[in-house]
């Protein structure tokens, strides 16, 4: 961080931890113990902070563990995976820490609120495939952005725009890839049993990823998937939990993850059960080239290469959304006849101020937004004119130049993928090489 962007957090942490004293420490070790609160001014000195109260909390934050990827370009792979940029991110020795400010304080005894601040890490748990137990409580010790290694961002959001967008990208993530599976009989303490009918096939699920370290993730990823795609009811999750176990983990950690899950209390509907039961609409072209989840033999960690295909194939999809609200919001600009400045482009887009000057430095995208507002603003103008036949704009133009930047490689197969909108509005990928064949997704 930059001495402006140390002072700038600095600030936002004296706003938020807003108690006169704090309990801090320089040593891990303390946490075992009572921590004697010190003045707020001096606890934003020590390396680890505690965040919240009893009462009420500011803060969300997340504990990944087990990634070594360099933190600019780990950065980038938060904000595929949560569709948000954190206020921070910081380096661990075994990881990272994703926080956000929040821009309302949580009152613990508020309970709508606060099962939306649980579900809403549980989910970001999921995306990031973090630690569950230095993850899903509310209040605790975690470390200082201010003390380590990290990357910050001044932007604060509510919790129902986190909530809202984090709850997109888990809907997307475990339905993108599914695929149907056989019916079964219920599990009941290892037998099997006529009541309740599970929809899947314990059996033949792929149990790579769970490993010494990740099985308490993949456990809960997959139950919750389960239950998204209406494959289990909430009474099933712990007989289910126990067969995938296969005696790994003891039985008070099973329960707990259950206790974890059922928070969500899904319930799909017969809508969203037949969606989940389908085969994942990329299913087929990962098949045809062979992109699989896999074992790096040299590090012993998995690969999670479909999620990673899945989270780039999210951002191509939310770039299409924003350039198509960037279009409409230079296209009122334009019916008012005010000036292309960022507060009038925020207001008529309905995008945040980031998003905005992200895509207003590249003058090239700019111009191409523009010039097809000015078509559709004319073309509104003219609408009555049956004479007058205007041209659709050519916004896939626009839009794929953007996609170019979007890779995806695949190193089993040393191929590089990449991503555009065909003349029937499908998003596809393709390998990038001369000649390449396209794959329809």
């Amino acid at each position: 961080m930059t001495n402006q962007e140390l002072l700038a957090l600095h600030a936002l942490l004296l706003d938020n931890l807003y108690l006169d004293n704090l309990q801090a420490t320089n040593h891990k070790e303390d946490l075992q113990f009572y921590v004697k609160p010190i003045d707020r001014y001096e606890a934003l000195h020590k390396n680890f902070l505690k965040y919240g109260t009893k009462v009420a909390t500011n803060f969300l934050i997340i504990d990944v563990d087990h990634v070594k990827t360099p933190i600019e370009q780990y950065k980038n792979e938060v904000y595929d995976k949560l569709g948000i940029a954190p206020n921070w991110i910081l380096k661990t020795s075994k990881g990272y820490h994703v926080g956000f400010i929040l821009k309302d304080t949580i009152f613990l005894n508020n309970t709508v609120e606060t099962e939306k601040l649980q579900q809403t890490k549980q989910t970001m748990t999921y995306l990031l495939n973090a630690d569950i137990a230095g993850s899903h409580r509310l209040i605790g010790y975690w470390r200082n952005p201010l003390m380590h290694k990290s990357i910050f961002n001044d932007e604060i959001y509510d919790l129902e725009t986190i909530y809202k967008l984090t709850t997109n990208r888990f809907i997307h993530d475990v339905n993108l890839f599914n695929a149907t599976e056989k019916t079964t009989k219920k599990i009941i303490d290892g037998k099997l049993s006529t009541k309740d009918i599970i929809k899947i096939n314990l059996d033949k699920i792929d149990k790579i990823g769970f490993i010494d370290g990740n099985r308490n993730n993949y456990l809960y990823t997959k139950i919750i998937s389960f239950l998204y795609n209406g494959k289990i009811k909430n009474q099933n999750i712990l007989d289910t939990l126990i067969k995938l176990n296969n005696n790994q983990l003891q039985l008070s950690e099973l329960k707990r993850i259950e206790k974890s899950i059922k928070k969500y209390n899904i319930k799909p509907n017969d809508n969203q059960q037949k969606e989940y039961t389908s085969k994942g609409i990329y299913n087929d072209a990962l098949w045809k080239e062979k992109i699989h989840n896999y074992k790096d033999k040299t590090t012993n960690n998995i690969n999670f290469e479909r999620q990673k295909i899945g989270q780039k194939i999210t951002v191509a999809k939310i770039i299409k959304s924003t350039i198509e609200k960037l279009i409409h919001g230079y296209t009122i600009t334009y019916k008012n006849k005010e000036i292309f400045t960022n507060k009038n482009l925020i207001k008529n887009s309905k995008v945040s101020k980031s998003t905005i000057k992200r895509y207003r430095n590249n003058r090239k995208i700019e111009d191409a937004v523009k010039a097809i507002a000015f078509k559709q603003y004319i073309k509104a103008i003219l609408n009555n004119k049956k004479s007058v036949k205007a041209d659709e704009p050519p916004i896939k133009e626009v839009l794929n130049k953007v996609l170019e930047d979007i890779t995806f490689y695949y190193k089993p197969t040393n191929k590089t993928y990449k991503f555009k909108y065909n003349e029937d509005d499908e998003l596809i990928f393709y390998e990038h090489k001369a000649l390449s064949t396209l794959l329809v997704a």
